[in-house]
């Protein structure tokens, strides 16, 4: 009776991995309900097979029929429903064997759990915790292999949950063999062998399961962010048309006046005046890069506030490969630097320079006025922000940016013409065929 007991609740926990796996790894192509019930019945078809106890045909049919429900219930192919049954099949007829010979060693015999209820308690869970344990690192493999994706750096934690159940297993049979056990406790035994097992299972799909939530919510924060990005971007762009409509409407006093002026150096001089309010209206959607706009205007305002001079020139590149995280992380922290300097400075300004060189890379140039020398330690910068809580935050953030793109990054001081100088070189990644 232990023994069937043991036997059903063993197939369901192999009908929960069979689920799991196949569910994590490929598209279904049948609902929940569907694949959930024809699991089920081929489980237990495979649990009454089981009880002939003639393990070849048991072996033979588990293949077959898990062949069979991956191609009808998944978006598969054949080679590949044969290949993951095989899988199945030689990782679950290892870790029995594996466990057999093991136990042999213990208690004198390849087949003693036959004979011995407490044995075949820890003989059949242990094995079921290591086919268990292998086919969530094989699933895991293939995921990678398939997103293109890291394990997360607590996975491996995990696994503390089944080499500590087969902890416990062994201490169990080690207490089974010192004294016998009743009714009640084989009992008791049966439920927490049962429990240990469905617990484990249990974490790791609670795992995947925060895994997926916390991917979902990155993903709804990003388009939060660029929806945001959005409003802002279309504010800015309606100021501007607003600024616009209000400048056309004195643009006829401005040629009226230009017409009445008498000599080209007055004209000249008229047009020298008003020619700011125009440049300043080119600034947004200048360079098709929307993150980078946004940060422009941004800069343009600020700069026009502390009364720095600043010109932006966007030839043939606006790095729009940066991810606008980046972008965002890389020129705020330059230009927040570059601000910082150029208003301490007498002649105050700033020049961002953005260009292409053919195919080999893409540059970013910022210049500005910079009074006060840069302090540098072992050849680096050294921040002269007076809040030491963020002592070298902004430098790590540019650092670990550009080194995702394998950017290279230098800086030059000039003491004679009191210009700080950064320089920045994206390689471009060249399609070789």
């Amino acid at each position: 009776m232990t023994k069937i007991i043991t036997d059903i609740f063993m197939y369901l926990f192999e009908f929960l991995l069979f689920w799991y796996y196949s569910d994590s790894l490929f598209d279904a192509k049948k609902d929940t309900s569907k694949r959930v019930s024809l699991m089920l019945l081929n489980t237990a078809f495979l649990g009454v097979i089981y009880q002939l106890n003639i393990t070849y045909i048991n072996a033979i049919l588990m293949f077959v029929t898990y062949v069979l429900l991956l191609l009808y219930l998944y978006n598969i192919s054949l080679k590949t429903a044969v290949f993951h049954s095989l899988i199945f099949m030689v990782v679950m007829l290892a870790s029995e064997i594996l466990v057999m010979a093991i136990s042999s060693v213990l208690y004198k015999g390849f087949n003693a759990f036959e004979s011995s209820p407490s044995a075949y308690l820890v003989i059949v869970p242990t094995s079921k915790l290591i086919y268990f344990s292998l086919m969530i690192i094989i699933l895991k493999l293939f995921a990678q292999k398939e997103k293109n994706e890291q394990y997360n750096k607590y996975f491996w934690l995990l696994f503390i949950m089944p080499l500590t159940s087969i902890m416990v297993l062994v201490c169990f049979r080690y207490i089974a063999y010192q004294m016998r056990l009743t009714k009640v406790m084989s009992i008791l035994w049966i439920i927490s062998c049962i429990g240990l097992l469905f617990a484990n299972i249990l974490v790791f799909i609670i795992y995947e399961y925060s895994l997926k939530n916390t991917k979902e919510l990155y993903e709804l924060k990003a388009i939060q962010d660029r929806e945001e990005q959005d409003k802002r971007y279309f504010e800015i762009i309606e100021q501007s048309n607003k600024d616009m409509r209000i400048f056309s409407h004195d643009i006829k006093n401005h040629l009226t006046q230009i017409r009445n002026l008498e000599n080209i150096e007055a004209v000249q001089s008229y047009i020298d005046s008003i020619y700011p309010n125009i440049e300043k209206f080119s600034f947004t959607g200048i360079s098709k890069n929307k993150m980078l706009d946004l940060i422009i205007s941004k800069y343009v305002m600020l700069c026009e506030k502390k009364n720095i001079k600043f010109s932006v020139d966007v030839k043939t590149a606006n790095l729009a490969y940066v991810s606008d995280s980046d972008l965002s992380t890389l020129m705020n922290n330059l230009l927040d630097n570059a601000v910082e300097a150029a208003e301490r400075a007498d002649e105050r300004f700033i020049q961002v320079y953005i260009f292409s060189k053919g195919n080999m890379h893409d540059g970013l140039v910022i210049k500005n006025s910079c009074f006060v020398p840069p302090e540098t330690e072992n050849g680096e910068l050294k921040t002269t922000k007076q809040n030491k809580k963020t002592h070298g935050v902004g430098t790590k953030s540019i650092w670990k940016a550009l080194k995702k793109y394998d950017a290279v990054y230098g800086w030059k001081y000039d003491e004679n013409l009191k210009v700080f100088e950064t320089d920045i070189a994206f390689p471009k990644k060249i399609d070789i065929c």
